[in-house]
């Protein structure tokens, strides 16, 4: 009986031995930080940031679960890096879409027939409205920008990883509104920017 018990608890550490030896995957911090982004300088006394954007708590929106959700990104980034000169007009920023969601897909490119065929694809849609008025209150220039990225990740992972991947892709889409909105701003409203 000592004998199996000796071989059972030598099994259990060899065992415990060798998972602890696993690949540990260390994700790299994803870093939001804005003076990396694109600068806005326009000609207005005033900007005002409209966040109207409602976050939806029901499937497939999932942006409500983050911790720091894309719109709070995006707000962040406009009031560090939309700097504004001059005695008159008003430039107003609306955040109208900044939504990230979760659906469930069907990936038709497994090799694996073993693991799930299923897996998440994550999309984050941003749209952004840009309008210059004047002291009238007559509208200058406006335009819209407008993103839209997405991603995949298989169905089993852990939260950790879930939450970088969702990071990731709001950094992405955020670089991305940008650079957009500059080059936008610049088509659409040269004469008021420097």
């Amino acid at each position: 009986m000592f004998h199996n018990l000796y071989k059972f608890v030598i099994a259990l550490l060899l065992a415990i031995f060798l998972i602890s030896c696993q690949k540990i995957e260390l994700l790299e911090d994803i870093v939001f930080d804005n003076s990396l982004l694109e600068k806005i300088n326009i000609n207005a006394e005033s900007i005002k940031i409209n966040n109207s954007y409602e976050y939806k708590i029901s499937d497939p929106f999932i942006d409500h679960t983050m911790l720091t959700t894309p719109s709070q990104r995006i707000e962040s980034w406009l009031e560090d890096n939309v700097f504004i000169f001059g005695s008159n007009n008003q430039f107003i920023v609306n955040i109208k879409e900044a939504s990230m969601i979760q659906n469930e897909i069907v990936n038709k490119d497994k090799t694996n027939k073993i693991i799930d065929d299923k897996e998440y694809l994550y999309k984050i849609n941003i749209l952004i409205n840009f309008v210059l008025y004047d002291d009238n209150n007559y509208v200058l220039a406006t335009t819209n920008v407008e993103v839209n990225r997405s991603t995949t990740s298989s169905k089993f992972i852990s939260i950790n990883e879930k939450n970088h991947i969702l990071d990731s892709l709001t950094l992405v889409a955020l670089r991305d509104v940008s650079t957009k909105s500059v080059e936008f701003l610049k088509i659409h409203m040269s004469e008021y920017m420097l």
